[in-house]
């Protein structure tokens, strides 16, 4: 059984450039929203930036409220490293920079993916501090 890396990699950029249409234009289509949400497993955990635990199940009506929040959003993800993967999981770490008209943030993330029914992986935990 190949391991999660590749796919993982793939799906934590994919669902950056979702983030960045969805916060950064004001009329992002709502399918966005929609393919966004559709790579995080129904039990999706999250630390948020400031150590608070995000409510389960609270990250549609999170994303919904951030519709073009922040115009001309740019995300840039570096440093991402598989730091480890099999069959059915995978770790990464990554840096991620948000940039937008008038202001910027840095932070640093942890996320588990877990294979899905299907086979396919989704995001099960993220963890993210200031940088």
């Amino acid at each position: 059984m190949m391991d999660l890396s590749s796919p993982c990699l793939r799906l934590a950029l994919d669902a950056h450039a979702h983030i960045e249409q969805w916060i950064g234009q004001t009329d992002a289509p709502a399918s966005v929203l929609t393919d966004l949400l559709g790579s995080f497993a129904p039990a999706f955990t999250m630390i948020t930036t400031d150590g608070q635990r995000l409510p389960h199940g609270a990250l549609p009506a999170l994303f919904a409220g951030l519709r073009g929040s922040r115009p001309g959003l740019k995300i840039q993800i570096d440093e991402l490293t598989v730091r480890y993967a099999d069959g059915g999981s995978a770790v990464l770490t990554y840096r991620e920079r948000h940039t937008w008209n008038g202001g910027a943030t840095q932070r640093r993330a942890t996320a588990l993916f877990m294979a899905g029914e299907d086979g396919q992986p989704q995001w099960a935990h993220l963890h993210e501090t200031w940088a």
